[in-house]
C-alpha cells in the first residue's frame, strides 16, 4: 500500500525512485558555448504507477485533486525498513552513549534502551519517518512513557504514539506516529540536519536491552499532475501514473 496524505494510492503496481539535479546554464558574450554548473540535487522523486479498477471517474477525480500544489506525507509503507541513522542514549552527568552501530546490526551486542528515569534515548534520521520497529534482547519493566520531536530550535515537543504493539517495551513491536507538521531537523550531540524522536520513561524496574531498532520512511512531498489511459481503450480499468517531488523541510 502506498499512502499520499491521507489517501491509499489505488493498486499500486510500482514505485520508482529518482534523484533530479538541478543544471545552470548561462550564455557567454562572445562564446559558442555556455557556462554550465551542476548545482546539485533536488531531493527525491518518485512515480507510481497503479490501476484504477473499475474505472471509476470519481476516484480518477479524487487522484487529479491531490495535484493542487499542497505539501502532503508519501508513505511507502515499505516491507523493509531503513536502519536508524542515529541513536544515542543521554544520562546524567552528562554523558552519551552512542548506540548507532549497535542499533543497525541484528547481530550484534544488545545495548541498554533505557536504564534510569532520567535517561533519553534519541532515535534521528535526516528523512521523516512514522514507525519505529523494536527488536528486544531483553523485555522491560518500565513506568509511562513520554516521548518528543525535535522543533528544530532546540525545544522539544510532546509526541503521542497512534499505536504501540511493544506495549512499553514489553515485547518486540512498532511504535507508530503521525508526523507532526512543526517537526524540524535540529542538533543533537553534535550531529545536525537529522529529524529527531525521543523517548524517556517515569520508572525502571526492569531496564530492556535491544538488538535492532528500524525505521518506516516517509516524504514531504507534492504531486504533480497525474497522467491517465484513455478510458476508450478499455471500460474496466484505468491506468495511471503520478510524479511526486520531495519538497524541503517546511
Amino acid at each position: 500500500m502506498v499512502k499520499f496524505g491521507a489517501v491509499s494510492l489505488p493498486s499500486v503496481q510500482g514505485v520508482q525512485e529518482g534523484h533530479p539535479r538541478v543544471k545552470q546554464e548561462v550564455p557567454l558574450p562572445g562564446r559558442s558555448w555556455s557556462y554550465r554548473r551542476d548545482r546539485g540535487g533536488q531531493g527525491v522523486s518518485f512515480t507510481i504507477h497503479g490501476i484504477i479498477h473499475p474505472a471509476d471517474q470519481t476516484v480518477r477525480d479524487a487522484l487529479t485533486a491531490l495535484a493542487d500544489g499542497t505539501a502532503r506525507i508519501l508513505d511507502l509503507e515499505e516491507s523493509a525498513y531503513t536502519v536508524l541513522e542515529k541513536c544515542f542514549r543521554y544520562q546524567t552527568g552528562p554523558s552519551w552513549t552512542d548506540n548507532t552501530s549497535e542499533s543497525q546490526s541484528p547481530g550484534g551486542t544488545p545495548f541498554t534502551l533505557l536504564g534510569a528515569s532520567t535517561d533519553y534515548t534519541y532515535f534521528g534520521h535526516r528523512e521523516k519517518f512514522n514507525k519505529l520497529i523494536f527488536d528486544l534482547q531483553t523485555i522491560g519493566n518500565y513506568g509511562a512513557r513520554t516521548w518528543q520531536y525535535s522543533d528544530g530550535f532546540g525545544g522539544w515537543k510532546t509526541l503521542t504514539p497512534d499505536s504501540d504493539n511493544t506495549s512499553g517495551f514489553t515485547q518486540d513491536g512498532i511504535v507508530a506516529f503521525t508526523p507532526p507538521s512543526d517537526w524540524k531537523q535540529d542538533l543533537v550531540n553534535g550531529v545536525s540536519s537529522k529529524f529527531w524522536v525521543r523517548v524517556s520513561v517515569a520508572s525502571v524496574t526492569v531496564a530492556a536491552t535491544v538488538n535492532q531498532i528500524q525505521l518506516n520512511l516517509v516524504y514531504n512531498c507534492i504531486m504533480l499532475d497525474p497522467q491517465f489511459s484513455h478510458l476508450v481503450e478499455n471500460y474496466n480499468w484505468i491506468t495511471y501514473s503520478a510524479v511526486v517531488l520531495q519538497q524541503e523541510n517546511p
